[in-house]
């Protein structure tokens, strides 16, 4: 069986994930358990996804009915298996993918492929709001499966303050960073996040990553994919996408948009989405970081912080 080549920028991210030696252990395994599993299944191999850093993804056919599909491959077997129990869950709303085949002791996964499975960057106006918003709904609704365990979302907002803490002391954007006040703004990020996490009273199934990557556009409706999984505040997972913009509408006018949906508090969206427009802030993606610094500029943390407390 011939298995498609690595991609270079897939093989850069699994080394830089998890160091050379490990990184490269794990890749020089990588085709023939991609071989096995496609002998396994009955899978005609088509490519493999050059991006992520976590899993190998390889588009392909069920070989017996011609369903397109994905051989996902996770880095991390236990990320595997919270994946599949996700994607399950929310399959049942039409929502993400559907799990075709799975193998027990490694976390890999065979699931159906979204088409057309573009990313639907938010690159219009409210339509692209009210898309997400329904995206929203569909993921919570109340008939889904029971999920797995999962992390609190405490847990994954701190690795991403801890990312970017890394990201904003990298010498090669110090001047970037200076000029935008990272320091400052990571600090009253994290005091906006204390707040919010103090403050919490629900506790709703979060993909915990539904940022604009991680949303595919399917025949008729929008599809998340690569949860991390966690269980929170339903405001933050909105939060992340209205903080990661790259079209023409500005995050103050997405805000507006969603904090009307049935699901989200005004307050508390706009302090999330404070929190992730800080912490995902990143001068080499232009787009996204205009709105980002002007979003910044004129918000008042403290003001945030006490209307948070007194919600």
């Amino acid at each position: 069986m011939i298995v498609p080549p690595i991609p270079d920028r897939l093989e850069k991210a699994i080394i830089f994930l998890r160091g050379e030696p490990d990184g490269r252990s794990w890749l020089d395994g990588l085709p023939a358990r991609i071989a096995n599993y496609a002998q396994q299944w009955d899978l005609t191999l088509d490519s493999i996804a050059d991006s992520g850093a976590m899993s190998c993804c390889v588009y392909c056919t069920a070989a017996a009915d011609g369903t397109p599909a994905v051989l996902k491959i996770p880095v991390d077997p236990e990320s595997g298996y919270t994946e599949m129990a996700l994607l399950q869950r929310w399959a049942a709303a039409n929502a993400a993918p559907a799990v075709l085949q799975r193998a027990t002791t490694s976390g890999v996964f065979l699931m159906t492929r979204i088409i057309p499975g573009a990313i639907a960057w938010p690159d219009n106006d409210g339509t692209d709001s009210t898309q997400f918003g329904e995206l929203l709904t569909q993921l919570n609704q109340s008939h889904l499966p029971e999920p797995p365990e999962l992390k609190d979302l405490a847990d994954i907002a701190h690795m991403r303050m801890d990312w970017a803490r890394e990201r904003f002391a990298d010498p090669q954007y110090a001047e970037a960073m200076n000029r935008f006040g990272a320091t400052t703004h990571l600090a009253h990020a994290e005091n906006v996040l204390d707040a919010l996490l103090h403050t919490n009273s629900t506790r709703h199934v979060l993909h915990a990553d539904l940022q604009a990557k991680n949303v595919l556009q399917g025949p008729a409706t929008l599809y998340a994919i690569d949860p991390l999984g966690a269980v929170g505040d339903i405001n933050a997972e909105a939060g992340l996408w209205i903080a990661i913009q790259n079209g023409p509408t500005s995050i103050s006018e997405r805000l507006d948009h969603l904090n009307s949906h049935p699901l989200l508090d005004d307050v508390r969206l706009r302090a999330w989405t404070f929190v992730f427009a800080v912490a995902e802030y990143r001068p080499y993606q232009p787009a996204p970081a205009e709105r980002i610094e002007i979003f910044i500029e004129n918000a008042d943390p403290v003001r945030i912080i006490n209307q948070v407390r007194t919600v």
